[in-house]
């Protein structure tokens, strides 16, 4: 199976990389929005813009992960949760998000292994948490808002920091 995500848009700021996962839906390739200073997700690497994180530097305490939200929500955008913390997790959305076209999700995690975001057992995004300096966003479109109760998996020693936006007009 070729690696998909179920997210439709894709965007990676940082050094940290990112791990495709297959798709439970076979959906199609997503379409990479690369930020300023990166390179498109589907090539398999990204570059930033500072020197990688000594093991020292790494972050060991969620509040000291970048915010994922690096800039301010388009004008009338609602935050849905917002949230930090280690190791697996479910994050519970309000109904309004199952009414909207798409959310956008964004994160960042440091640690030894990957961060998956997965709802009703089918992955909607994920990446590798390396250093903590990466931030990840991911568009997951309507049809894949159905469950409302998504898990965050994560080995116990990763650490995180997530944002679930509402985009303006829903």
């Amino acid at each position: 199976m070729k690696p998909s995500l179920s997210a439709v848009g894709l965007s990676v700021v940082g050094l940290s990389a990112l791990a495709l996962v297959p798709a439970c839906s076979g959906g199609a390739h997503p379409r990479a929005a690369p930020a300023h200073g990166t390179t498109s997700a589907t090539a398999g690497a990204t570059t930033g813009t500072g020197a990688p994180r000594s093991s020292a530097q790494t972050p060991t305490r969620s509040d000291r992960l970048p915010d994922p939200v690096r800039s301010p929500i388009p004008t009338g955008s609602k935050a849905l949760y917002t949230g930090s913390g280690h190791g697996a997790a479910d994050v519970t959305l309000p109904a309004s998000a199952g009414k909207s076209p798409s959310v956008t999700v964004m994160w960042t995690c440091a640690g030894p292994s990957k961060f998956d975001i997965t709802a009703a057992g089918k992955t909607l995004a994920g990446s590798q948490c390396g250093d903590g300096s990466g931030v990840f966003t991911a568009e997951i479109p309507h049809t894949h808002i159905h469950e409302l109760t998504w898990k965050l998996s994560a080995a116990d020693s990763v650490i995180w920091r997530i944002a679930v936006i509402q985009p303006p007009g829903n």
